[in-house]
């Protein structure tokens, strides 16, 4: 092995896949935020109905890439994660030229970052070698809580923006039932 393999396998036992684990739930936000965009494009007259159809594909297949990269404990398929990461920021600018009343500049901004994100992973796994499994250590519990909390921190708030967002009820709104009457 080079030196180069032996530094990067450091590296990996050092982050205790915590690469894995940024990507993966970098891919669950972005995703979710990929179909919150598009379910609010698809339901337009307008030129933005076929970005928003692109970017519910790209929110489910974020997704399952994102699990299937928990499940694997490495980043799979990193060429296809790098395409479906530039497919979404173009969906997503797309949709935000085509329907600026009703798209917000930050939650396309906040996807953008965190494609961005599952993209750097992914180029960084490309640059590693498709032989090599370096990244294969399995996400601590501590790195995937905190990778969790931040990326909700970023999509709870711009999930509010987006027209599916802004169209759910009120929660004040909902009446108390009382537990003694059916």
């Amino acid at each position: 092995m080079t030196t180069a393999t032996h530094a990067n396998e450091a590296v990996a036992q050092r982050t205790g896949g915590a690469t894995v684990s940024w990507a993966a739930v970098a891919a669950w936000g972005a995703g979710l935020i990929e179909l919150a965009l598009g379910a609010g494009a698809v339901t337009t007259d307008a030129a933005a109905r076929g970005a928003g159809f692109v970017l519910v594909t790209l929110g489910v297949g974020g997704l399952a890439w994102g699990a299937a990269v928990l499940a694997r404990g490495r980043i799979v398929v990193p060429r296809a994660g790098i395409a479906g990461a530039l497919a979404g920021i173009a969906a997503s600018v797309a949709v935000l030229a085509l329907d600026p009343a009703r798209t917000s500049v930050a939650t396309v901004g906040s996807a953008a970052a965190l494609l961005l994100a599952a993209a750097f992973a992914c180029a960084a796994r490309v640059r590693r070698g498709a032989g090599q499994r370096t990244d294969a250590a399995p996400p601590k519990l501590g790195v995937l809580l905190a990778a969790a909390v931040v990326v909700a921190a970023i999509v709870t708030p711009v999930l509010s923006a987006t027209e599916a967002g802004q169209l759910a009820p009120d929660h004040s709104s909902h009446g108390i039932t009382d537990p003694a009457h059916h």
